[in-house]
């Protein structure tokens, strides 16, 4: 409970700081042509928000169903990179890669479409909604259909695991954080990393569309992230590299869709 107030608490405080230091309004006053768009795709991205969360609680019962399991295809393709990364450890980059993890992303996915709504920026906040769409139709098929299991599960539990072992840094570092961490995900929810995939979208969408202040922050942001999850013992890197592929098929078909070019 205290964890996941916390976790409110900050991304409040971050949305509200946000909003005074990267909000740009684009228009002077929005045209009442607007709104049906904003209702529209503001209801769309809470609807494929819900769609995931629906996802998570139907995993189980798919991978139960089928007995699917592609975890040792990507182990014995990539070898022991992520343990390589967990031979890196300080202090300060384990709360670092915590906070961009448990709090930057949620920010990042969250915030940026808001930042297009309290900037007047119609298109950008389109934009943004269908990249974000498009990612979770594409990345839904894989989730259900090419399970793969987190590292740091996959060293500690299966036998032809022949590696390093790799801990779950997240539990170490912030034990009371987890079970809110498993409410948004399942063990085998791998494949492609969302939080990159996703990450890397908004930062996108922030230089794409020429956020003078905001694309740093959201940059910074989408290089950690895709860090965090192989430093904290979470994703393969072959899940990351999925993810930021998706995340550009996506940006490109996005632009297309919207009609946004490169400003």
């Amino acid at each position: 409970m205290k964890a996941a107030l916390l976790l409110l608490t900050a991304n409040l405080f971050l949305t509200i700081a946000g909003i005074f230091l990267f909000r740009e309004v684009r228009v002077n006053k929005l045209k009442y042509s607007d709104l049906p768009s904003l209702i529209v795709f503001g209801i769309l991205f809470l609807t494929v928000s819900a769609l995931f969360l629906v996802e998570i609680k139907i995993d189980p019962l798919i991978s139960s169903r089928f007995g699917l399991d592609f975890t040792r295809k990507i182990y014995e393709f990539e070898g022991d990179i992520v343990a390589a990364f967990q031979t890196i450890r300080n202090p300060v980059l384990d709360y670092y890669f915590v906070f961009v993890y448990m709090v930057g992303f949620p920010f990042l996915l969250y915030f940026t479409p808001i930042l297009y709504m309290v900037s007047k920026d119609v298109k950008s906040f389109k934009f943004a909604v269908v990249s974000y769409a498009i990612a979770i139709a594409i990345s839904l098929p894989f989730l259900l259909l090419f399970p793969v299991h987190d590292t740091w599960w996959s060293s500690q539990n299966y036998e032809w695991y022949e590696g390093r072992p790799i801990s779950f840094r997240l539990e170490e570092i912030w034990p009371s954080v987890v079970t809110i961490f498993f409410s948004f995900t399942t063990l085998n929810n791998c494949f492609p990393s969302l939080h990159s995939c996703l990450s890397a979208i908004m930062a996108y969408t922030a230089w794409i569309r020429d956020y003078r202040r905001y694309k740093y922050v959201a940059l910074l942001f989408a290089v950690s992230i895709p860090i965090a999850t192989l430093y904290l013992g979470i994703h393969w890197l072959t899940d990351v590299v999925a993810g930021e592929a998706i995340a550009l098929i996506t940006i490109l078909l996005a632009m297309k869709i919207t009609g946004v070019k490169w400003k």
